[in-house]
């Protein structure tokens, strides 16, 4: 028991040094943890609400929350790639799960993911959006982002101490992956015949299905909702088995 409140001790501190260590020197500081997602949000909402117009209900919502979402997976696995290097001197010197960098580093992706969600929550009261009792499904699909977030951060963080060209190849999957999911766009868009392809996409289910319970008051899919949670905890386990598996060398690699 003392030993895991202790581990619980090293991941708070670590998230807080991180976190304020990511704005140093910054004079803006933590405001940027509000501002980055608001700016890519209003050049995508002027460039698709002005000049490319989708007609679709509550389109500041609809763009805002799809931008949040994929920010926190972006952030989320970006940080975790950098975290390990950055305790380099600690994983050489002192015996402790690996994994608590990692978490770590998940946790300050997670404040400022909370941060942009009181921002979403202002949009939706200035919206008028009528709240309902689909917002009860909310729960599961914070948990299969979450899920989903910190295992690709296992993955990720693991092999990049190993092949650094993860971190590039990582950048170009992520600018794919961006446009093969309705952030910008509505699902309405995606040709019939590609639709089984879209929902294979777990990122796809999560933000689609968001939108639907929090912003129309509409009942999630059942299929899609259910496999973003099932792929979610499968990528959760294979990426903590992974990062297990390779944690001893890590001291080798850094």
């Amino acid at each position: 028991m003392k030993s895991q409140n202790n581990y619980w001790f090293l991941v708070r501190q670590f998230a807080l040094n991180d976190f304020k260590l990511r704005y140093n020197n910054s004079i803006l500081g933590y405001f940027w943890s509000l501002l980055n997602p608001l700016l890519h949000f209003g050049v995508l909402f002027l460039i698709f609400s002005v000049f490319l117009r989708f007609d679709v209900p509550y389109y500041s919502l609809y763009l805002l929350s799809g931008v949040v979402l994929w920010s926190f997976l972006v952030e989320s696995t970006n940080n975790a790639m950098d975290s390990l290097l950055g305790k380099s001197s600690l994983i050489r010197k002192i015996n402790f799960p690996k994994q608590i960098i990692v978490i770590a580093s998940n946790i300050n992706s997670i404040v400022g993911f909370a941060i942009n969600f009181i921002v979403i929550s202002a949009f939706f009261i200035v919206s008028k959006v009528k709240l309902s009792a689909t917002l009860l499904f909310l729960p599961v699909y914070g948990l299969s982002l979450l899920l989903l977030a910190i295992g690709l951060s296992f993955f990720l963080s693991a092999l990049y101490i190993r092949f650094r060209d993860i971190k590039h190849l990582w950048g170009v999957f992520l600018q794919l992956g961006f446009w093969l999911t309705p952030v910008i766009y509505p699902v309405s868009v995606i040709p019939e015949k590609f639709r089984l392809l879209f929902n294979l996409n777990p990122m796809y289910g999560i933000i689609h299905n968001f939108r639907e319970i929090v912003i129309y008051g509409n009942t999630p899919e059942i299929y899609s909702t259910l496999f973003s949670l099932a792929f979610s905890l499968l990528i959760f386990f294979l990426g903590y088995l992974l990062f297990e598996h390779m944690s001893d060398k890590f001291a080798e690699y850094i």
